[in-house]
């Protein structure tokens, strides 16, 4: 090998790890750029205390129309002020998460309780929510039976422990990065 060879083959090197340098320099201050990025949005404390009020509200009704099943004081008639109670509440609730930057998932899963709890808003035989069960002809005078309501506080539960979870998961930090 001869000089001017040599001296190109040194150069050569000295570029390659002057190119392994400035990409290494480059992905730290993009990585560090990063650092601040976040997913999710923070961790809100009124949604936390309404969601849990709308799970007790939910849980003490259904409490009540399983005690209440297969008498008239469970009749769907009656039980009209839950109903209105708890969609005040959840349209509270979902103005609340809907002004909430980068909370998509949060909307997500209170449009998901909604209709866990009152359906599409109008009775429909068709529909799986807890009015929809109560306000079915069958189980509109005396109540849903104790075995299809203990299912629909299982489907209800569920929905609200998801969007709970996910606003505690907030408060540790964890939708951040």
């Amino acid at each position: 090998m001869g000089f001017q060879e040599g001296v190109m083959n040194r150069v050569s090197l000295s570029r390659n790890k002057v190119h392994k340098y400035c990409a290494a320099i480059l992905c730290a201050i993009l990585l560090a750029g990063c650092a601040g990025i976040k997913l999710f949005s923070d961790y809100d404390e009124w949604t936390d205390e309404s969601l849990m009020s709308i799970q007790q509200k939910t849980e003490d009704f259904i409490e009540t129309l399983v005690t209440q099943s297969g008498t008239n004081r469970a009749a769907f008639s009656k039980h009209q002020d839950f109903y209105s109670d708890i969609d005040q509440q959840l349209r509270r609730l979902e103005f609340r998460v809907n002004s909430i930057p980068r909370n998509d998932k949060t909307i997500d899963l209170v449009k998901k309780i909604r209709l866990a709890i009152l359906g599409e808003g109008i009775c429909t035989s068709e529909g799986t929510s807890l009015r929809d069960l109560h306000c079915m002809r069958a189980n509109k005078d005396k109540g849903p039976s104790a075995t299809a309501l203990a299912i629909c506080r299982l489907n209800v539960n569920q929905t609200i422990s998801a969007a709970l979870s996910l606003e505690l998961a907030k408060k540790q930090g964890l939708g951040q990065n």
